[in-house]
């Protein structure tokens, strides 16, 4: 069930994120995510750059303007969505 969620979520923010022009081919983030009751964005943060401003940036506002985010109903499972995770952001992989 995880992997169902996991794999909605990453649909939401990609369609979304809009990589800003100009950017070199092979970056990557990590932004730690974390998630109320019905998969409200309490917060995203970067968590390991890419070394590029704006591209981390562009990561963390795909995440927001993806609120709110699928999250399962059973607490079980909706745990560790509310403990937080991460999403790497690697466009080019």
């Amino acid at each position: 069930a995880r992997g169902t969620y996991d794999g909605a979520i990453r649909e939401k923010i990609d369609r979304v994120w809009a990589r800003p022009a100009g950017i070199p081919e092979g970056l990557s983030c990590v932004v730690a995510v974390r998630l109320g009751p019905g998969g409200t964005v309490l917060s995203a943060q970067v968590t390991r750059s890419s070394g590029n401003a704006a591209f981390d940036r562009s990561a963390e506002t795909a995440v927001l303007r993806a609120d709110p985010l699928p999250m399962p109903e059973d607490p079980v499972l909706a745990a560790p969505y509310r403990a937080g995770i991460e999403l790497i952001f690697a466009p080019d992989n």
